[in-house]
């Protein structure tokens, strides 16, 4: 049976914002699942909740990793975060920080909408969690772990997840992802890699994109460019997808310029005698002429 989440134990004060990050189920709809050793996407993120593992996604840019906890957050009314991970990123951003109450004047910890999932329950994704600061790391590694508690120094508060809302806990899925492909990224460390029980490969599939992609010659042509080594840039499904977007409202032309710009300059050459190659087909199995 799927997870839910009832967002009547939230207290009143703060359940507008955990409503609003509830994402529109029709993502769900529109999500293409996958099979993994003959388990459905969501069935194993459903296990992941009730048996409280944390997920691990590694995979190249565009191969929507960030697209099924999203909509997996969709397809069972649970509140969803991502936490975009970078050298520069604020503690306070994510977490929460201390403010003026605006009518008292006193000091006032108002928490993140990280923090509100942590309490309440719903998903929470650490996107390129190889790039995270260590100062977020700390707090990452303590979450992580089998307690699933979360210190926040500044508000004097222990946290502890999907437990602080009222009745029955709350499911609450932790999920991290990375490109392993990325430039000045570092190998994720042994503890922080041993707190994930589910850790999959998240590559381009087949399946996914042929239900995304219109042109199987355009499919054709991605999985070549992606096999030439003079060729650093991912060739993502979404670029499949925005060419035939725009090649639909843009005209041919102007779309293929908008697919090659995507790639270092180094590289559109090769990148524009593929197409050149593959265009006349790929404009017939789209219904269109070379102007769109």
């Amino acid at each position: 049976m799927p997870v839910q989440f009832d967002l009547e134990t939230v207290p009143a004060d703060e359940r507008a914002r955990v409503e609003a990050l509830i994402p529109d189920a029709r993502l769900a709809d529109a999500y293409v699942h996958r099979s993994i050793e003959g388990f459905d996407d969501f069935d194993l993120l459903d296990v992941a909740c009730e048996e409280q593992e944390n997920v691990l996604l590694a995979g190249p840019t565009g191969s929507s990793k960030t697209s099924m906890f999203r909509a997996y957050a969709a397809s069972r009314g649970l509140p969803f975060v991502i936490v975009e991970c970078n050298a520069a990123m604020d503690p306070g951003t994510v977490l929460g920080r201390t403010m003026l109450d605006s009518g008292s004047g006193m000091p006032e910890f108002i928490p993140g909408d990280f923090t509100l999932i942590i309490k309440y329950g719903g998903v929470a994704l650490i996107d390129e969690c190889n790039m995270a600061h260590p100062r977020i790391t700390a707090a990452f590694h303590q979450l992580l772990a089998v307690t699933r508690r979360m210190s926040i120094p500044e508000a004097g508060l222990t946290v502890i997840g999907g437990r602080e809302g009222l009745g029955e806990p709350q499911p609450l899925l932790l999920g991290a992802a990375y490109n392993p492909r990325y430039q000045g990224t570092v190998r994720l460390n042994e503890a922080l890699s041993n707190r994930f029980a589910i850790q999959l490969d998240w590559d381009y599939e087949a399946g996914v994109e042929e239900a995304l992609v219109t042109s199987s010659r355009l499919l054709d042509m991605a999985r070549n460019i992606r096999s030439l080594a003079a060729i650093r840039t991912p060739v993502s499904t979404n670029m499949l997808m925005e060419f035939e977007r725009h090649a639909s409202r843009l005209g041919v032309d102007l779309a293929q310029h908008l697919f090659v710009n995507h790639f270092a300059s180094e590289e559109r050459g090769p990148v524009a005698r593929a197409f050149e190659a593959n265009l006349s087909a790929v404009i017939a199995e789209l219904g269109l002429n070379s102007e769109g």
